[in-house]
């Protein structure tokens, strides 16, 4: 009796069972770590419309998303790579800082993934590593001059197309009482992108060479270049104050019309064409040529200006990240991005200015990474410590350049020519 009671218990348990609705597993989780906060901000245009139309399209993944800003992105990363932790995806620049967490065994293989994902093959490449594919570029930055139209015209000044004629421009800019260059140097990194166009337009592929360990950083296109810098320093054309000001100052500074360039990246398009933002006319335009050096006005500075990459953490819900950097390369997503060039294929420029910095990126027929990313993690912050000194009038820049290649020999090699 007891035997056939049990019997007829578990039949009925098996019904019910049966009857109950099936429940689906736990969602997968991804963490992103990324730079911006999703707000309402016209820079952070994309990345909420990133997250809000992924978690829409995709609600069986719960999408954390960390913002960390700049550097804290960096400097969070660096330190979870060496202790192989972290999140599943990361924002990253590409280069060679990303390249080392690759050789380090910290990325996840998306080539075969992501290989036929539409895209610029400039911002493919930032996202590889000795031919492995590990993200997506959704945006591509390259760095130029942004020119307060309004200022040059009251002042009968054209932009200028030679570095003399900059010259000549910010000297009569100063005579004006107008402040030539905002740069917001107090930040370090600012000072980066003009020093990289300078040390090109003397040299060349001078960095290439000495990245390679071909040349030396103290040689005479980075010592002129420094050089130059330190002259233009002094001679006010970036205020009176550039250690002092960040680049947020920088950007006021252009807003309010009190100085008339700026050479930065192509990713301050959103905010210097937004009218909430500056009531200034702001036009993008190529960094000039120098006459007898070995640069040319199509070597263009840039790199990717939002990209992703996904850790090994991530192996095991790979089908997720590879979902999260299709999307992140969608035309629904990309649409929402008010300032920078995009490298999607069918995003049309959002605004004249994107349209002008799109314009100078299609001329470039060579493309130089941002130093800071194309080289070692160990060499980057002190690259940008020993430019910033070139703001103080008594340095030699010389020996500050030289002191840099003592620690690119010790975390690389020795230059050889």
């Amino acid at each position: 009796m007891k035997k056939r009671m049990f019997v007829v218990l578990v039949a009925l348990a098996c019904c019910l069972m049966a009857a109950l609705p099936v429940f689906s597993q736990s969602k997968v989780k991804l963490t992103v770590w990324g730079r911006d906060i999703a707000d309402d901000g016209a820079d952070h245009a994309y990345v909420k419309a990133l997250i809000t139309g992924f978690q829409a399209k995709n609600p069986d993944i719960q999408l954390e998303y960390i913002p960390l800003g700049d550097p804290g992105l960096a400097d969070k990363t660096k330190i979870a790579m060496a202790s192989n932790s972290g999140p599943d995806i990361f924002q990253s620049w590409g280069g060679s800082v990303m390249g080392g967490y690759a050789d380090a065994g910290r990325l996840l293989d998306l080539t075969s993934d992501l290989k036929s994902v539409p895209g610029s093959a400039a911002a493919q490449g930032a996202m590889s590593w000795k031919g492995k594919i590990y993200g997506v570029a959704p945006f591509f930055a390259i760095a130029g001059i942004f020119v307060n139209e309004g200022i040059f015209k009251a002042n009968g000044l054209s932009v200028p197309t030679s570095v003399a004629e900059m010259e000549k421009v910010s000297d009569a800019l100063l005579a004006k009482g107008i402040q030539p260059f905002a740069c917001g140097e107090k930040d370090k990194w600012p000072a980066l992108a003009m020093y990289m166009y300078l040390t090109n337009r003397f040299g060349g592929d001078a960095f290439g060479l000495a990245q390679g360990r071909k040349l030396r950083f103290d040689d005479a296109s980075f010592v002129n270049a420094a050089q130059k810098y330190q002259d233009w320093i002094k001679k006010g054309y970036f205020g009176t104050k550039p250690l002092g000001e960040g680049y947020g100052d920088a950007q006021q500074l252009m807003a309010t019309g009190k100085a008339a360039m700026h050479v930065t990246g192509s990713w301050m398009c959103a905010q210097y064409s937004n009218k909430a933002f500056t009531d200034q006319t702001i036009g993008f335009y190529a960094f000039p040529a120098l006459a007898g050096g070995k640069g040319k006005i199509t070597d263009i500075m840039g790199m990717t200006d939002i990209g992703f990459a996904a850790t090994k953490l991530a192996a095991d819900k790979k089908a997720a990240v590879v979902k999260f950097m299709k999307y992140a390369m969608s035309t629904e997503a990309c649409a929402a991005e008010p300032g920078r060039i995009c490298s999607v294929p069918g995003v049309k420029a959002p605004s004249h200015l994107t349209d002008m910095a799109a314009g100078v990126f299609a001329t470039a027929k060579n493309v130089q990474f941002w130093w800071d990313q194309d080289l070692p993690p160990a060499v980057t912050s002190p690259l940008n410590d020993a430019i910033q000194t070139f703001f103080l009038a008594d340095t030699n820049v010389k020996a500050s350049l030289t002191s840099f290649e003592s620690l690119m020999e010790e975390n690389v090699g020795p230059a050889k020519k």
